[in-house]
């Protein structure tokens, strides 16, 4: 679908689709542990509260670029830059480290599969919150320990995404759209994309639309409810899983993306 990156002005971003928080926020979530990021425009850890008041809080570190540089305080890099996870517990004497990989050669996949499994453990053993949901039950035969499967349901509480209600009052800019649609789809929703006029040496522009865009880059039809409750037109957007509608029947190559959430139907950049 994209043909021509377009680099936002605030600097490089990736598809949450490759954010290496969504394999651990996937397989917690799939165990009904309830995980919460940090605030709303960014995401600096991922919170885990736990039943007697303390918390779990997760962070990850990129590997060295080529200055040197490592984000150790952070869940938004990118699969292809990770290097280990790190998850503390915060209580009333302090903290105590429940699981560190720095300088363990593990796979992306080892890692967050250990990650979860320490995580897993404190929760049961000082009691997680589940929120509106419960602890599944295992099927026969399985040990409940399993990573989650690709095709998640969206599984976030929509009261982890409150605070989003009435953001875009104001109007919004394609700024707006990737911290918003970034936690949107990061709690557990679907990967919305808005639609723009134009892209011009300025950044998006014009008229816009909202979509959802699958894994292959397939658009589809999202409920106004979205719309009006960013808007602060409606207290609540319905359901997660009633949001995607029927597929785009239009045509959606567009020649300039920002790789994020945002398209633009022409490119006026060279003009």
């Amino acid at each position: 679908m994209v043909n021509k990156p377009l680099t936002p002005p605030s600097g490089a971003v990736h598809s949450p689709q490759e954010w290496a928080v969504t394999a651990p926020l996937a397989q917690l979530r799939a165990k009904g542990v309830r995980c919460l990021l940090s605030c709303g425009r960014t995401a600096d850890y991922v919170a885990v509260p736990l039943a007697d008041g303390s918390t779990i809080r997760l962070t990850g570190t990129t590997r060295p670029d080529e200055n040197g540089t490592v984000d150790d305080v952070s869940v938004n890099h990118p699969v292809r830059a990770h290097e280990s996870w790190r998850a503390e517990l915060d209580h009333a004497a302090g903290s105590t480290l429940v699981y560190d990989s720095e300088g363990r050669q593990m796979t992306f996949a080892e890692d967050t599969k250990a990650l979860v499994a320490a995580i897993l453990q404190y929760h049961r053993q000082r009691g997680g919150e589940f929120g509106d949901q419960q602890p599944p039950v295992p099927a026969e035969g399985e040990s409940g320990e399993e990573a989650a499967p690709d095709d998640l349901p969206f599984l976030s509480p929509l009261a982890d995404l409150a605070d989003l209600y009435g953001r875009f009052e104001d109007g919004y800019g394609p700024d707006d759209i990737r911290a918003v649609f970034g936690r949107i789809h990061a709690e557990g929703g679907p990967y919305l994309v808005c639609v723009w006029d134009y892209a011009d040496e300025y950044g998006f522009g014009g008229d816009s639309q909202f979509y959802a865009e699958d894994a292959d880059g397939r658009l589809f039809e999202v409920q106004p409810d979205i719309h009006r409750w960013l808007s602060g037109w409606q207290e609540t957007p319905g359901a997660v899983d009633t949001w995607v509608c029927a597929p785009v029947s239009e045509p959606t190559e567009f020649p300039v993306s920002d790789d994020f959430h945002n398209y633009a139907r022409t490119d006026r950049t060279g003009d």
